[in-house]
């Protein structure tokens, strides 16, 4: 649903639909309604996009703020109708027209300006000149959140960038399941800027990035994107509680 805020929309029609999104026009500005159009699409969780007359008539750093329409090539705005695209590993002699998983991850992790998400199932020698890119990107002060299977398994993979870790660089391990030693985070994702996700069969190393056949998608959603951080976010969430309860059993025992 996009509705205009110059209409009275009632909000039961705002609650019955399913993906709705506020264009917020000049008549807005003429209004003075910068504040109360914020608090408004911040209360109820809905997206605003500004039309040319209207930039700034929302903070650009609110989460609900999705730019303005109009902008030619591409603009996040216009890009958010469309259709994920499609991501593709596979040898140079398919021609097949699509984005290809090596460059649009580099693209992703490089365009990144304030956080960017990352699950490795397996990270080899092969992604170690984008691990650079990710050490850097923490220096410059974006958030970094590293998920990996196996940190000891890929020990030589991961050294130079264990060694950078900071609050900027953060690197969760997961956890093994004592009743399943099969289990793991088998995920393979990307997420920049909590507005594009890459979500992926390919693994960080040569296979995953030139050797095999992979696919994925590339999505520009900001709620795609807000789901999958919070879904890792629960889980280092509970781990944490996990490691928690141990240490508390481990130090009854030894008061016992």
């Amino acid at each position: 649903l996009l509705f205009f805020i110059k209409f009275q929309i009632p909000r039961s029609e705002i609650f019955k639909s399913k993906s709705p999104v506020i264009l917020a026009g000049s008549s807005a500005v003429r209004a003075n309604a910068s504040k109360s159009l914020t608090s408004f699409a911040t209360n109820l969780k809905i997206p605003v996009i500004e039309t040319m007359m209207s930039k700034g008539i929302i903070p650009c750093d609110n989460v609900y703020h999705m730019g303005t329409i109009g902008i030619p090539w591409k603009d996040y705005v216009n890009m958010k109708i469309e259709h994920a695209d499609l991501v593709l590993t596979a040898p140079d002699s398919l021609r097949v027209k699509t984005l290809r998983t090596k460059d649009t991850m580099r693209k992703l992790i490089e365009n990144t300006e304030k956080s960017l998400t990352i699950t490795g199932y397996s990270i080899s020698d092969y992604f170690a000149e984008m691990l650079d890119v990710i050490i850097k990107k923490s220096q410059q002060g974006v958030y970094v959140r590293l998920y990996v299977n196996d940190i000891e398994r890929q020990k030589d993979a991961l050294d130079r960038l264990m060694a950078h870790r900071s609050r900027f660089l953060q690197v969760y391990e997961y956890q093994k399941q004592e009743d399943d030693k099969m289990a793991a985070l088998h995920a393979k994702l990307i997420v920049s800027d909590i507005k594009k996700a890459l979500v992926s069969s390919a693994n960080l190393s040569y296979h995953g990035m030139q050797g095999n056949i992979e696919m994925g998608f590339l999505i520009e959603s900001h709620d795609k994107a807000k789901q999958i951080e919070e879904v890792m976010k629960e889980m280092v969430r509970m781990n944490y509680e996990k490691c928690i309860k141990i240490v508390i059993r481990f130090c009854k025992r030894q008061i016992g």
